[in-house]
């Protein structure tokens, strides 16, 4: 951790020598990050649109096999490579944000030039964030983000979740590390909206038609 936290310091200091302040550093160093883990997100967003076509089939063999886990796993896998689904596939999106946050955290703590580096509302990117604004955002572009991909009630629960710990993480972190998570979400929602604006419209084209459809044969 400590030698990424070492090559995360030099990639800042060589992106600040162009635009003259950390703030803004970190915010285009995230937005890299990001534009390079489109490829992956792409598998990622494929992979679990996939998984919601097959989720009745799944649903009924863990119904079928629920007194025997080993046969039930045996054909989940045996589905999944039928429908040439892995469930696995497309994890590094959302992995190495937060892989990247404790040698940043690191980072900001050890390199002394933080302490008097300033952006908008802070004075320091190595302490907290004063004014509680950034664990709010952090909080709420979290918990929009997840959101946007959550597919039944769990998973809903679970980002509230989520979303409360990221707000008590970013409170008790740099305030550099809440811009870096807060930029990473607003690129995720844009990102998002995007990729999934087609389906939706889809989905919604279809269901337009069902109404029609039942509508005439009503009458």
């Amino acid at each position: 951790m400590t030698s990424i936290g070492m090559y995360l310091g030099q990639i800042l200091e060589f992106i600040n020598k162009y635009v003259g302040n950390y703030g803004v550093s970190i915010i285009i160093f995230t937005i890299l990050i990001k534009i390079i883990l489109v490829p992956f997100y792409i598998q990622q967003m494929t992979t679990m649109k996939k998984m919601k076509e097959i989720t009745p089939h799944v649903e009924n063999l863990k119904k079928k096999h629920a007194n025997d886990p080993q046969k039930m796993n045996a054909e989940l896998m045996k589905l999944y490579k039928e429908k040439n689904v892995n469930p696995f596939g497309g994890c590094l999106p959302m992995l190495l944000p937060l892989i990247i946050l404790w040698p940043l955290f690191a980072m900001l703590r050890t390199h002394h030039q933080f302490a008097t580096a300033s952006f908008l509302w802070l004075n320091n990117l190595s302490a907290r964030d004063p004014y509680f604004i950034l664990p709010i955002l952090s909080g709420i572009t979290t918990y929009i983000s997840s959101s946007m991909i959550a597919t039944d009630k769990s998973q809903k629960t679970m980002n509230t979740i989520m979303s409360a710990v990221m707000v008590y993480m970013t409170a008790s972190l740099p305030s550099g590390v809440g811009i870096y998570w807060v930029t990473s979400n607003i690129f995720q929602i844009i990102q998002q909206y995007f990729f999934l604006r087609p389906t939706t419209e889809r989905e919604g084209e279809s269901l337009n038609e069902r109404n029609n459809k039942n509508g005439k044969d009503g009458k």
